[in-house]
């Protein structure tokens, strides 16, 4: 299990990588993804169209991101190193990084 972050304010909540409605891979990031995991893309994206290189990343029937892991409460990527750049990105606007703020001291608070 991987349990790097991606920012000083990361609190592990996991809280990025749930119920979006689709995340767009590249087919480098596909690549990358197959490589770094081992997994064909069949088993963690999904195509558009047969005739165009575009990918959707698929999740989980609870919403949560294919390579989500969970352990004791605390939430990272099973594809961390391959992970594609709106996931290396995040958080990237003010928004979201007040919710990474906020959801880091909500389960300090509980620790």
């Amino acid at each position: 299990m991987v349990s790097v972050t991606s920012t000083e304010i990361c609190g592990q909540c996991g809280g990025c990588c749930r119920h979006h409605p689709f995340v767009r891979l590249s087919k480098n990031e596909v690549n990358s993804l197959e490589r770094a995991t081992g997994l064909d893309a069949q088993v963690f994206a999904a195509s558009r169209d047969k005739t165009v290189d575009e990918y959707f990343l698929q999740f989980k029937e609870n919403g949560d991101c294919f390579f989500l892991t969970e352990h004791n409460g605390s939430y990272s990527c099973g594809a961390y190193a391959a992970r594609p750049a709106i996931c290396k990105n995040y958080p990237s606007e003010a928004r979201q990084n007040q919710v990474c703020s906020d959801n880091k001291q909500k389960f300090s608070l509980a620790s």
